[in-house]
């Protein structure tokens, strides 16, 4: 089964058909998600050791009906596009430098059933040596302005006494080693995509994705638990505590 068909499964199954009968013009989430690929390939660029660097950042301009037909969905399809250029550019060979992000905007210029999509390449925050190092962005980040500010502070095993805050800015935050998590732990404990923290509703939901260390949250290993202030996550030799105004 291929990237676009493993898409289309994972949506079917995500609203059960509604954002498809949502879209009464010619828009399909399919078309999206091939110009997405599209956008990958055409910008593809060659960079040293033989790796091949294409865009992370995605913003897909629709017209404003289509637009107010998305917004209930927004979130979810966002995600599922996100993960499906991750799928497409490891069965590529192609590399990100930062979290791989995929959000909507309203064009007016456009007409019911069109769309265009913008790209970039933009760095994510990593934490490395106690530190975690935000790079300078033009670009606003998408989401944020959740209830209670989630934030996690952070530490490592060789500086546990330092901790650094990193503030949850999307509904979906990828935790990992690879150099497309939202944010990135220079720990060889950690599994290249080691967890999520997802925003659903008033809650925080921490899910492990199969790591091979494991995940474990006030020292007992979980695979998925809701975090509440204070709550301690472990990955590898990272410490991540949740809090909560």
């Amino acid at each position: 089964m291929g990237v676009l068909q493993r898409f289309e499964r994972r949506l079917e199954g995500l609203v059960e058909g509604a954002f498809a009968r949502a879209f009464k013009s010619e828009l399909q989430p399919v078309e999206v998600a091939s110009a997405v690929q599209r956008e990958m390939d055409e910008r593809a660029a060659i960079v040293a050791q033989g790796r091949t660097l294409v865009p992370n950042d995605f913003v897909v301009e629709l017209s404003l009906a289509d637009g107010e037909r998305l917004e209930v969905y927004a979130d979810s399809i966002s995600h599922e596009l996100a993960n499906l250029a991750r799928e497409y550019a490891k069965e590529q060979g192609y590399s990100f430098v930062g979290p791989v992000r995929v959000r909507f905007e309203n064009a007016e210029d456009l007409t019911t059933g069109m769309f265009r999509i913008r790209s970039g390449v933009i760095r994510g925050a990593t934490v490395e040596q106690g530190e975690v190092r935000q790079p300078p962005s033009d670009v606003p980040s998408p989401g944020g302005g959740f209830a209670g500010r989630p934030r996690l502070l952070v530490s490592t095993a060789d500086d546990p006494g330092s901790q650094r805050s990193y503030e949850m800015t999307t509904p979906v935050t990828l935790l990992g080693r690879g150099t497309d998590c939202d944010l990135r732990l220079v720990d060889p404990g950690v599994s290249r995509h080691h967890a999520e923290l997802r925003v659903e509703g008033s809650e925080v939901v921490l899910v492990d994705l199969g790591s091979t260390n494991g995940t474990f949250v006030n020292g007992q290993p979980v695979r998925r638990v809701s975090l509440h202030d204070g709550t301690r996550v472990t990955l590898g030799r990272t410490t991540l505590v949740f809090r909560r105004d």
